[in-house]
C-alpha cells in the first residue's frame, strides 16, 4: 500500500480525516471505564430557595462526563433542583418532584483541561417551602 504524501490532500480530504480521528477518539472515551469520584458531604439538610452546596469533590479530570447518584427526601418541600456543578460551571440538573434517588450528569466544561485538578460539587434548591435531606451515593468520572 502506497503512502500518501502531504501534497495529494485536498482539503476536503484532510476535514473528512480530522472528523474520522474525532469520532474516534470520542468512542474510545466512551470504551474507557469510569472512574468513581467520592464526595465529602458538606451538609446533609437544607431548606434554602436557593442553591446551597450539599457535597464536593475534587479529581484530576482524565475523561469528558461526570454523573452522581443522588438520594432526595422531601420534607415539606414540594420539589428540589439536584445540580451537578464542575470547575463552576452547571453540568446538569433534574427536577425531583418526590422522594427516592435520581441521577445528574453531564459533560464536563471545556474550561477544565485534562489533567488538572479542580472542585466539583452537588448543590440543591428546596422549592414551595420546606426542606429536602440530601446525600450522594455515588458519582462517576468517564
Amino acid at each position: 500500500m502506497a503512502g500518501r504524501g502531504s501534497g495529494d490532500l485536498r482539503d476536503s480530504d484532510l476535514v473528512r480525516l480530522v472528523r474520522e480521528l474525532r469520532d474516534r477518539v470520542k468512542t474510545l472515551e466512551l470504551q474507557a471505564a469510569s472512574r468513581v469520584v467520592p464526595f465529602i458531604a458538606e451538609s446533609t439538610s437544607t431548606g434554602s430557595a436557593s442553591y446551597t452546596r450539599m457535597a464536593w469533590s475534587s479529581f484530576p479530570r482524565s475523561g469528558s462526563s461526570l454523573s452522581a447518584d443522588v438520594v432526595v427526601a422531601l420534607s415539606g418541600a414540594s420539589s428540589v433542583d439536584v445540580q451537578l456543578r464542575a470547575d463552576g460551571v452547571e453540568v446538569g440538573v433534574v427536577a425531583v418532584s418526590v422522594s427516592g434517588a435520581v441521577s445528574v450528569g453531564g459533560f464536563l466544561p471545556s474550561t477544565w483541561p485534562f489533567g488538572d485538578r479542580r472542585i466539583v460539587d452537588v448543590r440543591v434548591k428546596a422549592n414551595g417551602g420546606g426542606s429536602v435531606d440530601v446525600a450522594v451515593v455515588g458519582a462517576w468520572h468517564r
